[in-house]
């Protein structure tokens, strides 16, 4: 037992409670913590309060990757504080060059995202031509633009958005060998359709060795074709098979030897991705999340205080058949599934059949037809047919990871001009 002091102020405190309605939830050095616990085989954090061992994560090391990830993605690009803050970010002036800065409403740091020069904007619609077009090479000398692409191109929804679906996705790239594995999380927003974030497990700074992924054999995965209810009792089979909970391990990702990047573990790749959503949007009433354990904790302990104050509600989603309007929902059945004993509920209408639980209190008065992960199912099928899906095994991670930001900026340019186009008709 004792306290994990941090010297600053803005640091991301992964090691606390995440059951939902433990008054420890969220909580860093409650005076009733315990650690480290083996009793489940793996060094975890003891909640004194409600007797959950949640894994213990290197908070050091952990906190030096958030710095890297919140100056990159949130101050390059003018989205949030590159400190990390949880605030909004304000005009500030122009600096000498008159480019816009901005200054964060928390701690006050005034910084400059990058702005693209008229050169580099001619680039970058070239490379994005080319990547329209599935002929964009990837090769080494088009790394730089390849990153002012990504970072222009970032998903840039304005706030306030209600309610996210989060899927997860595993897309093969050139690393090693072939077929490696990268592991992708796509956030969309449920009411609009719009993509809110892609991130992945790649990382292009160094890391600790307690956030590297090791290679593993993914374990056997349950049959597509089976009832719902029995896809849900194997998804938490396998939560139970791993080393611990958020031990994912989904085959070998091994980067070519020249790469000075790293592979996370999918968990840090977890919690960086619902940080650095936390910090975009202010005003989350809902998470619909696909079943994943590691997503639950992830969303939780970025949106703890909202969870606990009854603002923010999280459910896991299995769905199928629903890219077709079916009518309205009917309940079918309800299970205590899992080693969290989570309520599930099956839905169906005459195209579709969900399973729905609850994750932070009880489904009454839920409707079924607003609880989907379709908005991320839609983005994922575009990506499916697009010509890029015929060549993407062939780039290496780091491109991968820039060119899914791309073509999540490029698919929310689409949508845009579909509404637009249905307003005037």
């Amino acid at each position: 037992m004792g306290t994990q002091g941090m010297n600053n102020r803005y640091q991301v405190r992964l090691n606390v409670c995440k059951s939902w309605n433990c008054p420890n939830l969220g909580v860093a050095d409650a005076p009733d913590y315990v650690w480290p616990v083996y009793r489940l085989g793996y060094p975890a954090l003891g909640c004194g309060k409600c007797g959950s061992l949640p894994p213990l994560f290197n908070e050091a090391e952990c906190n030096a990757w958030f710095q890297q990830l919140f100056a990159a993605e949130l101050g390059r690009t003018g989205q949030g504080c590159p400190r990390g803050c949880r605030g909004n970010v304000i005009r500030y002036g122009a600096n000498r060059s008159g480019n816009a800065r901005r200054q964060c409403s928390v701690c006050k740091k005034v910084f400059t995202p990058w702005q693209a020069t008229p050169v580099a904007t001619a680039r970058i619609s070239a490379l994005l031509a080319a990547l329209d077009a599935g002929t964009h090479t990837g090769q080494t000398p088009s790394y730089r633009v390849l990153q002012q692409a990504a970072t222009l191109c970032q998903p840039d929804v304005a706030d306030p958005v209600a309610r996210i679906a989060t899927q997860c996705l595993m897309l093969p790239f050139q690393g090693e060998r072939r077929d490696q594995r990268l592991y992708a999380i796509v956030s969309a927003d449920a009411d609009s359709g719009n993509i809110l974030q892609v991130s992945t497990n790649y990382s292009p700074w160094p890391t600790g060795e307690s956030l590297c992924y090791r290679d593993g054999t993914p374990p056997v995965a349950g049959d597509p074709a089976a009832p719902l209810v029995e896809r849900v009792r194997a998804q938490e089979a396998l939560f139970l098979a791993r080393r611990q909970f958020d031990d994912i391990r989904y085959g070998d990702a091994r980067l070519k030897r020249n790469d000075s990047g790293v592979m996370v573990r999918p968990v840090i790749a977890l919690h960086g991705h619902f940080q650095r959503l936390h910090r975009r949007f202010h005003n989350v009433t809902d998470h619909y999340l696909v079943h994943e354990c590691v997503l639950r904790g992830a969303a939780i302990t970025a949106w703890a205080a909202d969870v606990q104050a009854g603002r923010t509600r999280l459910w896991f989603v299995v769905q199928e058949g629903e890219a077709a309007a079916g009518g309205p929902f009917i309940l079918r059945g309800s299970w205590r599934l899992g080693w969290w004993n989570n309520q599930w509920q099956l839905w169906e209408n005459a195209t579709a059949r969900k399973m729905i639980a609850p994750l932070t209190g009880n489904a009454s008065g839920c409707d079924p037809q607003q609880i989907t992960l379709k908005a991320c199912n839609a983005f994922t099928d575009w990506l499916a047919n697009h010509p890029w899906s015929n060549v993407a095994a062939r780039y290496s991670a780091r491109v991968i990871s820039q060119q899914l930001i791309c073509l999540a900026g490029r698919y929310n340019q689409m949508m845009q001009k579909v509404s637009r186009s249905e307003a005037v008709g």
